[in-house]
């Protein structure tokens, strides 16, 4: 690119930068508002990729004088803007959070669309032939879900539920960081834990066991399958941004794709940790399975209204 359209592209970001290193040079950081902030951050890596840029095809100029200098001025006050407070984290999970869901609900929605997908496979093929529950699932707990609770047997219920929650929060992990496989890997693991999910519960559908079996499952599965989908949704990113960069080098693609999928990790976190209480202090309890059911409803009640917590502040405005 000839150095004078560089400029015109890119002066008008350097302009912000500067204006903004100026306003936190005379008033403090904390002088910019939450939207100044992320500006600063971002206009100031956009600033980085240009210097770089400057220096590889324009070499030593006026230009790359000029860059060198912005950056060295806006990098004094980087490390205090990105001191993380209280407050950040609470605006994080509270407005961030689920305006990061609404931003990037596609790849979530095709996240939950594959998971989902596994699951109806798998509980149609093990519905129509038991034995291919082997594919999913070890012998023991293809025994254990196979058991018929109104014979007098007894299920193995803690084992059923660690297993389960062990699995889900190892897949939310593995769904995000396997996105690097071209997005392959997420696609893999989320097809294969709705496929578990689904031979589990046909096994379950076939003993009749339906209402003890989402009972112990959906109190605290509601969230943490909401985390698995959401952390499926952050690999997609970033398979996406390898696949197409669109306009971006493909380097600065998958470093915008990681940044994308690894901001939605806070939130996925924060839906396993609440999980786990729930796992730990309300699924043991000894109450009716409807009880447990209804629980369950009102956990994904909640998360539907946070969930829409952006698209209702737009329409009451």
């Amino acid at each position: 690119m000839k150095k004078e359209n560089f400029i015109n592209i890119h002066k008008p970001d350097w302009d912000k930068l500067s204006m903004l290193t100026e306003k936190i040079q005379k008033k403090g950081f904390k002088s910019l508002d939450s939207q100044e902030v992320k500006n600063f951050l971002h206009l100031f890596r956009l600033t980085s990729h240009n210097l770089s840029y400057s220096k590889t095809h324009y070499g030593s100029c006026e230009l790359t004088t000029y860059l060198n200098s912005l950056i060295g001025r806006s990098h004094n006050y980087i490390y205090s803007v990105k001191r993380s407070s209280f407050k950040e984290l609470l605006q994080y999970f509270t407005r961030k959070f689920p305006a990061l869901l609404k931003e990037h609900r596609k790849m979530i929605f095709i996240s939950t669309f594959i998971f989902l997908l596994g699951f109806i496979i798998s509980f149609l093929m093990v519905y129509f032939d038991k034995s291919s529950a082997l594919y999913f699932l070890p012998a023991a707990y293809v025994e254990s879900a196979s058991q018929d609770l109104g014979s007098g047997a007894e299920w193995n219920a803690p084992m059923m539920s660690s297993f389960i929650m062990l699995n889900n929060i190892t897949v939310s992990f593995k769904a995000f960081v396997f996105g690097i496989t071209l997005g392959l890997g997420t696609i893999y693991v989320l097809f294969m834990n709705g496929a578990l999910l689904g031979a589990l519960a046909s096994l379950v559908f076939m003993q009749n066991n339906n209402l003890v079996f989402w009972s112990l499952i959906l109190p605290h599965g509601v969230i943490e399958l909401t985390a698995i989908f959401i952390a499926g949704g952050a690999g997609l990113i970033i398979g996406k941004s390898i696949i197409n960069p669109g306009d971006l080098k493909r380097k600065d693609s998958i470093i915008k794709g990681c940044i994308q999928g690894a901001s939605l990790l806070g939130g996925v976190c924060f839906l396993l940790v609440i999980a786990g209480i729930i796992e730990g202090f309300f699924t043991p309890l000894k109450i009716s399975p409807q009880a447990k059911l209804i629980f369950a409803l009102m956990t994904a009640v909640v998360l539907g209204l946070y969930f829409l917590q952006p698209t209702l502040k737009k329409k009451n405005k």
